[in-house]
């Protein structure tokens, strides 16, 4: 198998750690009326487990869980929709080992993926949890040992796990074609049954047709096809300026595929699907392979370099495809985007400057007025030949957040509603009204939040909120919170109270029971 590597090296501090979410299930070393045994005389071939968080596997603090769980029937306070039928996914990074002392400043997303599940049907709901079993996680698992060294850097892997991919899955799941495909950018998809959790297939390709060595953690599906359409970055191996870009039909066949070349190497995090093209974001975020030989960081942020959007048709050759500059604004995550004739709009969250202080800048320290996220709005004019800048607007300045999202169902076309992680809230935001308004949870830390439809063919935007909350009273303790969008003034309509602090995540995803194989 190919492995394919891209990003890397931070301090042990976390900034965005909204990111990862509610953290993890803290089950810490000592159990109430057990003594420990006295120390042994000799060494042991135990594991030494840092004591700083911060230290392991490059982890924000209390994101470290390691236990796969099994939780049947959930205490649930309030009242749960007795007709939601179907399943939230979450995924976010969890270490199984320590990192050795010359990598421990690894960055937070280096952790292997830890999918977790609420099952809910007829008014009950079920938690389970599974690690991806990545090809990466099976070798670490049988040497009881961290054997990859810094985040996207297969030049500080230990030699035994050469030729592996070092794929984790912990950023992203999406249920197409009856399968749970989990993404990590740098990597094809792992297969887990949507069910069980049990891994299928480490290494995805799409019956051998993926074309690329990397695949993002933000594909799309279009509401009118049922078409999966996706692409990988740093496509053809490390610090590639390949980008893939395919679509396979509803039942996972590769329909389409092209090739084309970026501007330069760099991170391309998220894209846009419209009904007529794919929209790419070039951001500053640029390889750097004198870093990874140094045994440093695959990306450094330079802010001299400009910021393009590609864009090219859906279906075509890919020879058609025009890199547009503007203004240099770092932007991560789609809300929605679309396409009117030759007019296409984008809506993205992101900042001035780098977001990510993990990663090196170049030329200047990491700025934090800078790094907060605002909503974007794109245009770029395709009628005009000799047009190459895109315009831009920000929406809604008074409000700063991460992780932009909107009704799923709505990937390609023109929307309406949109949502962001802002602080310990959610905003909804109209576009129709040009207003906004936030969900709050009084003593409550909340993670990204996902848009669930009240019924398959509720109205945009007609639904619920979902997503974790950690406890700032208890230690964290999880809950998850289900908001009525219809009366966000009435706080949450039920509340799932997890006996723990559930394992973290950086996304989520909300699967139709209809959209998942029959039981």
């Amino acid at each position: 198998m190919a492995n394919n590597p891209d990003e890397a090296n931070m301090g042990p501090e976390l900034g965005r750690r909204a990111f990862l979410g509610a953290a993890t299930l803290g089950t810490g070393a000592a159990l109430a009326g057990v003594s420990a045994p006295a120390m042994a005389a000799t060494p042991s071939p135990q594991v030494d487990f840092p004591s700083d968080p911060r230290a392991f596997g490059g982890g924000a603090p209390s994101a470290n869980n390691r236990a796969e769980i099994d939780l049947y029937d959930c205490e649930v306070e309030g009242h749960l929709p007795t007709d939601l039928d179907g399943v939230f996914y979450r995924v976010g990074p969890d270490p199984q080992y320590p990192k050795p002392a010359q990598y421990s400043g690894d960055i937070p997303f280096d952790g292997e993926g830890h999918v977790s599940m609420f099952r809910i049907k007829a008014g009950h709901v079920d938690y389970r949890t599974r690690y991806a079993r990545t090809q990466r996680w099976k070798a670490q698992h049988e040497a009881r040992a961290s054997l990859f060294g810094m985040y996207r850097n297969p030049m500080t892997d230990d030699p035994s796990v050469k030729g592996l991919s070092r794929g984790t899955a912990n950023t992203q799941l999406f249920v197409h074609h009856k399968k749970l495909l989990v993404f990590k950018e740098d990597s094809p998809p792992v297969y887990m049954d949507p069910w069980t959790l049990e891994t299928k297939d480490d290494y995805y390709t799409f019956g051998g047709k993926l074309g690329s060595q990397t695949h993002t953690a933000h594909p799309k599906i279009d509401p009118m096809t049922g078409e999966y359409v996706s692409f990988g970055y740093e496509a053809n191996g490390l610090a590639s300026k390949d980008v893939r870009v395919f679509s396979a039909d509803r039942d996972g066949n590769v329909n389409w595929g092209v090739t084309v070349q970026a501007p330069y190497a760099a991170m391309m995090h998220d894209f846009a699907v419209t009904q007529r093209h794919v929209v790419l974001m070039v951001t500053q975020m640029a390889a750097n392979l004198p870093q990874m030989q140094a045994g440093g960081v695959h990306f450094a942020y330079d802010s001299t370099l400009p910021v393009y959007i590609g864009v090219l048709r859906r279906g075509g050759d890919g020879k058609d495809v025009r890199w547009f500059k503007g203004a240099n604004l770092f932007c991560t995550h789609v809300m929605g985007a679309w396409s009117d004739g030759e007019k296409v709009t984008l809506d993205m969250d992101g900042g001035e400057g780098n977001q990510f202080p993990f990663f090196p800048s170049v030329h200047e320290p990491f700025d934090p007025v800078k790094a907060q996220g605002r909503i974007r709005r794109f245009t770029i004019d395709l009628s005009r030949k000799s047009n190459d800048t895109y315009q831009v607007e920000t929406l809604y300045p008074e409000i700063t957040g991460v992780l932009s999202r909107q009704d799923d169902r709505f990937h390609t076309l023109p929307y309406r509603w949109g949502y962001l992680n802002a602080g310990r809230g959610w905003a909804i935001f109209d576009h129709a009204t040009k207003t906004s308004q936030m969900v709050t949870v009084p003593d409550y830390a909340l993670s990204e939040m996902t848009f669930v439809p009240r019924k398959h063919d509720a109205p945009e935007g007609d639904g619920y909120l979902i997503g974790v909350g950690s406890s700032i009273k208890e230690a964290g303790r999880s809950d998850l919170i289900l908001v009525d969008t219809k009366d966000v003034a009435a706080g949450p309509v039920a509340r799932v109270k997890m006996p723990f602090k559930v394992v973290g995540q950086v996304h989520g995803f909300w699967a139709d029971a209809r959209d998942l194989p029959a039981v």
